[in-house]
């Protein structure tokens, strides 16, 4: 067992590789540790305590210590799946994971699959193995969560990009500060959170004036600037045109195409 530090501690118990070419199902059981169970071939349906689990190649799941698992329908292809047995007071970084950053993962697995079968190893080695697994778990969860929020974020933005949204209101909608959510939106997207912003209050603009019937003073109220003027400079110095001659160019464009 590994003691991390004076509250959290960490300790391999078992590990293996389970393989079926017939059908197959989950047995019926309760383990004092925690399992991950990751999916190389087939499928597997297993369900723990109320709540029913559908996994397939490459996805896997984090069953809890002290609670009843078992298969609630067979499966029928062959199957193949490792399984990871552990000890740990650290929080589960996630039930199901199912997303396409599990190479390094696999490759973990693997490895500490090599170490639990070839004698040598010391159990802290292999303590320490399986800490590092139970890491890059976290750290690819945490991942997901990250990009989840970016396009939450992103969404958000769209939709409210006629209400004078700004980096600040848009993270303490989402109860973050600018500062992170400027480096989310970069890292997940390739575009500063100013850039996008402004790039979808142009399009919202564009979109009134062209198919709305609203004057520049209410497209400027509804769009959150505090007078038509603002407005107007806003539009002309990112499109270098009025608001005013855009609608009619392209107006008179639609119209002579009839």
């Amino acid at each position: 067992m590994l003691k991390i530090d004076d509250t959290n501690y960490f300790s391999f118990e078992s590990i293996g590789e389970f393989s079926s070419d017939s059908e197959w199902i989950h047995p019926d059981r309760v383990l004092d540790s925690y399992e991950l169970i990751f999916i190389t071939k087939g499928e597997v349906f297993i369900r723990e305590e109320d709540e029913n689990y559908e996994l397939y190649k490459n996805e896997c799941i984090l069953l809890e210590s002290g609670k009843r698992h078992f298969g609630y329908k067979v499966s029928k292809n062959p199957t193949s799946f490792y399984w990871f047995h552990f000890k740990t007071d650290f929080k589960m970084p996630f039930k199901v994971y199912k997303d396409d950053e599990y190479y390094d993962v696999k490759y973990l697995l693997k490895k500490l699959l090599h170490m639990s079968k070839t004698p040598g190893y010391s159990s802290s080695a292999k303590d320490s193995a399986a800490l590092l697994l139970f890491y890059e778990l976290s750290q690819i969860a945490a991942a997901t969560k990250a990009s989840a929020l970016a396009n939450k974020i992103g969404e958000y933005i769209r939709i409210h990009a006629d209400k004078g949204i700004t980096v600040e209101t848009a993270a303490k909608h989402f109860g973050y500060n600018a500062d992170y959510i400027s480096k989310l939106f970069k890292m997940n997207f390739g575009m500063g959170i100013k850039k996008y912003i402004l790039s979808e209050r142009i399009k919202k603009a564009r979109d009134l004036l062209l198919n709305t019937e609203l004057s520049i003073k209410e497209i400027s109220a509804q769009m959150g600037f505090s007078d038509a003027n603002h407005f107007i400079k806003f539009f002309m110095y990112h499109e270098e045109i009025s608001p005013m001659k855009f609608r009619n160019r392209y107006f008179n464009t639609h119209m002579n195409n009839q």
